[in-house]
């Protein structure tokens, strides 16, 4: 196999890809992670996650079971998660028992991942970029996500950068306020990954007089606490505009808004929280945008062709190889042989 300046591929050489993907990274973009990019790490996706609120719900009362009835038909017909549950409100019980149960199923996932982390087991590819895009004058890494899992906290630490969500440091943290918290390392301020979790936290909890805390690396539900996290239905954008999930999709607004450039990895271009900025931002600033993707989404593949200016680069699993999207190239060209589109094997390519 030639090396990317050797080969070329019906006028999309790869010497050119690696050219988009560097210009890119060298302008520090704003990261957006999608599930896609949990997925790698054994964290349940949407259908897995269908599968065990189907077998874990006992709905009680007739209101309940009612709907948790039509909520199975929608599943079992074919409907996805997220198009079931917003096609029939559900009871405030019902959907906190659905949240209760997501949490817990993901969180079993999340402290899989740290644990075969730690044993050096599993290996996180965004650690490297991390240390990547940190071999410069910045300071701060901006991540944008709808994920609750811990992913991109863990690569931070691993990493050997601080990373913040918005709360203080410590066991049992309290929100930083109006006032970001920075930490110094002598004479300088850390290098930072401000996390923007536009949909919660696994270790974001709510009590019962409402105040929000972080408790990190929970197995069990603390007492009295309900998870704080945003999960599919028709109550999602209503708790979105309750905190903490508003001061985060604020911060994640303005990360979006100033951004010089995007790296879109594993994300779907579903989500009304992100989507509209990004498509802002392309269009009218025409900031470079990579994506990289396992299979590039319906949502993604309209984005790409209405919105992301003449400045972008998709990537996405193709018969063995890499499919590859650029404004050279809008009907994309295959790559045969090249898995360009892997985490891993990107950051090869640009650092």
């Amino acid at each position: 196999m030639g090396s990317i300046e050797e080969l070329d591929i019906h006028g999309l050489s790869l010497e050119h890809i690696a050219k988009l993907a560097q210009d890119c990274i060298q302008r520090h973009p704003v990261i957006v992670l999608g599930s896609g990019a949990s997925v790698p790490h054994r964290i349940r996706g949407m259908q897995a996650l269908a599968n065990g609120l189907q077998e874990g719900i006992v709905p009680e009362g007739i209101e309940e079971v009612e709907a948790w009835k039509l909520i199975k038909e929608a599943l079992e017909s074919g409907s996805g998660l997220e198009e079931a549950l917003q096609a029939t409100p559900a009871p405030p019980n019902l959907v906190q028992k659905i949240v209760n149960l997501t949490w817990a199923e993901i969180s079993s996932d999340d402290l899989s991942v740290l644990m075969r982390v730690v044993s050096d087991t599993e290996h996180l590819p965004l650690s490297e970029l991390y240390r990547g895009l940190f071999r410069s004058a910045n300071d701060t890494i901006d991540v944008v996500t709808p994920n609750y899992d811990r992913i991109a906290e863990y690569a931070a630490d691993l990493a050997g950068f601080v990373h913040a969500t918005g709360f203080t440091p410590g066991i049992i943290r309290q929100r930083e306020g109006a006032e970001p918290v920075y930490i110094w390392r002598g004479k300088h301020k850390a290098r930072t990954v401000r996390i923007w979790k536009v949909h919660g936290s696994l270790d974001w909890f709510q009590t019962e007089e409402g105040i929000v805390v972080s408790l990190p690396l929970s197995n069990t539900l603390p007492t009295r606490h309900l998870p704080s996290i945003v999960t599919p239905g028709v109550s999602k954008y209503e708790r979105t505009h309750e905190e903490p999930f508003r001061s985060a999709i604020q911060g994640a607004d303005v990360a979006l808004s100033s951004a010089s450039a995007f790296l879109c990895i594993g994300y779907g271009f579903r989500d009304a929280h992100i989507e509209p900025k990004l498509v802002e931002r392309c269009r009218q600033k025409n900031v470079p945008i990579v994506i990289l993707a396992r299979t590039l989404t319906d949502q993604a593949r309209e984005f790409l062709g209405r919105n992301a200016g003449s400045s972008y680069l998709a990537l996405e699993s193709y018969q063995g190889g890499t499919r590859a999207f650029s404004a050279d190239a809008p009907a994309g060209t295959t790559i045969p042989d090249q898995d360009l589109w892997s985490f891993p094997i990107f950051n090869q390519i640009v650092f």
